[in-house]
């Protein structure tokens, strides 16, 4: 009998595997080496297409999409983005119109007080003229309606006052004569003259010698004017 034993029959080839587990498993790790050889050629095919390969001097339309890397926005955001983007030239048509109707606002309230002006003029005229008549009730009525028409007038205030002075109404002058002082010219010095010789009525002298002090003081060159004015309100004032 034979002493050799065939190598595939000694008990140690339950340690190592035999030559068809060699095989197989040689034959699989090929198989997953080709899948992974395929993956990455789809990876580069991906990469490196064409998508002008179809543009002609014939045909020159782009049928594919190219992605340029921006961000994708979402349906609700591009409604939105688009809502801000048609809102921003309304605002800018709403600035130009408003900008517009200051201008034209601007004209027309020019327009409109040199209106006021002439108007109040032609009463401030008829009051003069009443006053020169001693009619000074009437002379009253044309100054406040001129008044009515341009409120920032000294003239009108001052000339108004002198009426109620005439009429020994002496507190509704002042009350003219300080509205000038304090509102609109605190120099005025037909305003402090006649306040003087208005106080020199009431027999308030120290009325009268306040607003002579503040007559010379604010009206330093017109120190003459100042002393004819106070020697006629002794006469006829």
């Amino acid at each position: 009998m034979s002493t050799l034993v065939h190598a595939e029959l000694e008990e140690n080839f339950l340690s190592r595997g035999s030559l068809v587990d060699d095989l197989l498993k040689f034959l699989t790790e090929v198989a997953k080496s080709n899948q992974m050889d395929a993956g990455k050629k789809e990876k580069e095919a991906k990469v490196d297409i064409d998508y002008s390969a179809g543009v002609t001097e014939d045909n020159f339309s782009v049928m594919t999409r190219i992605s340029t890397g921006k961000r994708e926005y979402t349906k609700k955001e591009s409604i939105n983005k688009k809502m801000i983007r048609r809102s921003v030239i309304p605002g800018n048509l709403d600035q130009m119109t408003f900008m517009r109707q200051i201008g034209l606002s601007y004209e027309a309230r020019a327009k409109a007080r040199d209106e006021r002006i002439r108007v109040a003029n032609n009463f401030r005229r008829l009051g003069n003229a009443e006053y020169r008549k001693m009619n000074f009730d009437k002379a009253i009525e044309y100054y406040t309606k001129a008044i009515e028409y341009i409120s920032d007038s000294i003239v009108l205030y001052v000339n108004r006052s002198l009426c109620f002075a005439k009429k020994r109404a002496f507190k509704r002058a002042l009350m003219d004569l300080d509205y000038v002082i304090l509102n609109l010219d605190e120099r005025c010095l037909r305003a402090w003259l006649i306040r003087a010789g208005t106080c020199k009525r009431m027999n308030d002298e120290r009325g009268y010698e306040t607003a002579v002090d503040n007559a010379r003081r604010l009206n330093q060159s017109q120190g003459k004017y100042i002393d004819y004015f106070l020697e006629k309100v002794r006469s006829d004032f």
